[in-house]
């Protein structure tokens, strides 16, 4: 994967737990069985469940899937390439842009937008010809298992849902059980030119604070903050983590070698974990969590 798409996909998908958003139920309150309300508050409801279904971001994409509905997703973003199955469907854009035509001519009856992703415009668009748009930004880790139920009555696998969501959630408290009570402190880096790291207001900062972690930078008033080594050098974490793309090595960790009054580097408590099992609102994430439970459990 390009260099620069991969930092800048990276950082959306750390952005998008930055919006503390209020989750809603997943069903509203409206008198239709597939009838639900987004992360924007906005009631969607469908006369039937949805059998043609158009996902614009890869952790919809991934989540309609791991409810067993990937049956009906019939377009996707980019980057939307797990599971496998997912890289057959057409792609109809990615994290800047949609091709609104392609989007018209597969007939969804509903669409599934990412609220920090996508083209606002286009989607105004898709919206004024009157196919439904389901808007998703999971503001924490327990959201994911509202948004799970959410597609369930949208696509008609409540009953998959329910079985996924009772799943996630039972690993979610299993992890909760296991955190430390001695905090560790913990780097991560998000980027390494400039160096930039993440605040407790993303996905990745609430799975450090799951882990019994304390984010050295979790106050930072940015999401996504640039600091610089000396800085670090300070803040000598116990634990430095980082991602890498799949498939690709984690080049990143040598940079910190020759820093070796920092704790984390004197202990070789550098870590890197695949970024899609750490990055994306999908179950998945719990994948990460436990390897990042783990990594703090080696350094504790």
């Amino acid at each position: 994967m390009n260099a620069l798409k991969y930092r800048v996909l990276l950082i959306c998908l750390c952005l998008a737990c930055a919006w503390c958003v209020q989750p809603a139920n997943a069903a509203s309150k409206s008198s239709s069985r597939f009838s639900v309300t987004d992360d924007l508050g906005r009631i969607v409801t469908l006369g039937q469940p949805a059998k043609r279904v158009v996902s614009l971001a890869p952790h919809l994409t991934e989540n309609v899937f791991a409810i067993g509905a990937g049956g009906t997703l019939v377009g996707v973003s980019q980057y939307s390439d797990y599971p496998a199955a997912a890289q057959k469907i057409t792609q109809v854009g990615d994290y800047q842009s949609i091709n609104v035509e392609q989007v018209i001519a597969l007939q969804p009856d509903v669409i599934l937008a990412w609220v920090d992703g996508g083209n606002q415009q286009a989607l105004n668009h898709l919206a004024g010809m009157g196919i439904p748009i389901y808007w998703s930004r999971p503001a924490t880790i327990p959201a994911i298992a509202k948004e799970l139920s959410r597609l369930g009555v949208l696509t008609g696998h409540q009953k998959q849902a329910a079985q996924v969501v009772d799943d996630f959630n039972h690993r979610l408290q299993t992890l909760q059980n296991s955190a430390h009570n001695s905090p560790v402190s913990v780097f991560y880096q998000v980027w390494a030119k400039p160096l930039q790291t993440l605040n407790n207001n993303s996905l990745i900062g609430a799975v450090i604070t799951l882990c019994g972690g304390r984010n050295v930078f979790g106050d930072a008033p940015a999401v996504v903050a640039q600091v610089d080594r000396e800085a670090v050098l300070l803040a000598n974490p116990e634990v430095i983590l980082g991602t890498h793309a799949q498939g690709e090595a984690p080049t990143w960790k040598a940079d910190w070698l020759p820093w070796r009054t920092i704790t984390a580097v004197a202990k070789q408590h550098i870590y890197s974990i695949e970024a899609d099992v750490l990055s994306r609102h999908t179950p998945r994430v719990l994948q990460g969590a436990q390897q990042v439970c783990n990594y703090l459990s080696e350094a504790d």
